[in-house]
């Protein structure tokens, strides 16, 4: 028997990476696998539903530590520091418990995400000394530079330096290590002195992330209307949408563009509402001085369509209440928001059914990169994407996506790709065809670069001498 460990400290059903490492390792002949993280969202059913897998919940720390909670002076001096270290010792006894007692033996691998790296990593080396198994860790990004920008201090904080000493410091000896970039494999192994097999492991959307017909979009969008109570002028733009699928030439144009979010400060969603702000501005003042001019002559004349826009934004986190008052407040004539939390198996069907997807994601460390544009890409969905240091190991400009770097940028993109030139003898075709044609590149990549294939490259991490030397050490 050849048991893996897969370990996030935060919410499972938000982790697609470690669900997408489950699946593949319960593929794995006599391979049993242990989910453990936090159950706060349901995961996936093919994790759920699957034999091979066994999910062990953590309980999540009885007392609330929000953003809100660390603004009172008093709290935030004294007590805040007291209940974090609490959590700290909460969640190390509690993974130690389900680590040492609830994992049954042979336990040959525990492959841990990478951050929250404390106290995670720590935990995960002691355990591993103690059962006699390897560690792998899969680096997601470099946790003591998120601390650093929830706490708003600098690099030489004695709190941050900390965090830094003990991420490195457990780290370094670890069996394997997965890195999500390139950048992040050389300046870790450069830098902090890994040991160990390092390997560039790039996200790929699992299976479940597809392009679908415009037949099975239609099905999902009503579906969808009807699920997640979409009513009013929500529901007319879906509506409208729907039938720009079904009709070749529409009278309205209507085009979904999505952004998934953990609503958290390395995403500035105000570059998002600007941008649109200035769309909707810009296209209603044409609009209306269009109706106003309108006589024949200007009928024969070329006329530029501004398409409406509907914007999508899912996911859960700490900054979404803030935002959704400034969405609120917006008058939008051209375009509509919609904010909403989707069931694990609707996102992936969401993303297909929509025109293009928005990144707001801004790295903490530089070296990391969105998985939310990796599960757009695998429903063959271009993408617009904030421009930062790695993010072009991922986003490559006229091919899957553009870059931009402010609200204008975002805007003139909106322009560039919504915006259509028609007249009376051609009533535009329907037809976007710089995102058809980055759509045609999405699925030729789809089919050969997958997350199956990439995984083939770590697939030894996991079996062979690993199971074997466990095998003897329990027998």
């Amino acid at each position: 028997m050849n048991r893996v460990a897969v370990v996030v400290l935060g919410d499972i059903g938000r982790s697609p990476r470690m669900q997408y490492h489950s699946m593949s390792l319960s593929k794995l002949e006599n391979t049993k696998v242990t989910l453990i993280g936090y159950r706060e969202s349901e995961p996936h059913p093919q994790i759920v539903n699957n034999e091979s897998i066994t999910i062990e919940p953590l309980k999540p720390f009885p007392l609330s530590m929000s953003n809100s909670f660390k603004k009172i002076p008093l709290i935030s001096i004294f007590l805040w520091p007291l209940l974090a270290i609490c959590k700290v010792l909460f969640q190390i006894i509690q993974l130690m418990y389900v680590l040492l007692f609830k994992v049954p033996s042979p336990l040959n691998t525990i492959l841990v995400q990478s951050p929250p790296a404390i106290p995670t990593i720590f935990v995960m080396q002691l355990v591993c000394w103690i059962r006699g198994v390897r560690l792998v860790i899969d680096w997601h990004n470099l946790g003591y530079t998120l601390l650093k920008l929830s706490l708003h201090k600098s690099d030489n904080h004695p709190i941050i330096r900390l965090a830094k000493f003990i991420e490195r410091y457990f780290a370094k000896n670890a069996y394997a290590h997965l890195f999500v970039t390139n950048e992040m494999k050389i300046q870790l192994v450069r830098d902090w002195n890994l040991k160990g097999k390092t390997f560039v492991f790039h996200d790929k959307a699992s299976p479940i992330f597809k392009s679908l017909t415009d037949r099975e979009q239609e099905d999902f969008l009503k579906t969808f209307i009807n699920k997640y109570s979409i009513k009013g002028e929500d529901k007319v733009y879906i509506e409208s949408a729907i039938s720009k699928k079904s009709i070749r030439n529409p009278k309205q144009h209507t085009s979904i563009i999505i952004s998934s979010t953990s609503w958290t400060q390395d995403e500035d969603f105000s570059i998002l509402l600007d941008a649109i702000v200035k769309y909707d501005i810009e296209h209603s003042i044409k609009n209306k001085k269009g109706e106003e001019e309108g006589n024949k002559e200007e009928e024969e004349q070329d006329k530029v369509l501004a398409e409406n826009l509907l914007f999508i934004i899912t996911g859960k986190g700490p900054q979404k209440e803030y935002y959704q008052k400034k969405i609120n407040s917006l008058l939008l004539k051209k375009s509509r928001i919609i904010t909403v939390w989707l069931d694990s198996e609707d996102y992936p069907k969401l993303l297909a059914c929509c025109d293009l997807g928005v990144s707001l994601h801004n790295s903490s460390s530089g070296i990391d990169l969105p998985m939310k544009v990796v599960d757009m890409f695998g429903c063959c969905l271009p993408v617009l994407a904030m421009d930062f240091k790695c993010i072009q190991e991922l986003v490559k400009v006229d091919h899957n996506g553009f870059l931009f770097k402010d609200s204008n940028q975002l805007h003139q993109l909106l322009n560039q790709l919504f915006t259509h030139q028609t007249t009376n003898n051609n009533n535009n075709n329907n037809k976007n065809l710089i995102l058809e044609n980055m759509r045609k590149n999405l699925s030729k990549d789809r089919v050969t670069d997958t997350w199956e294939s990439n995984w083939l490259t770590i697939k030894p991490l996991f079996i062979s001498s690993s199971s074997s030397s466990s095998k003897s050490k329990n027998d």
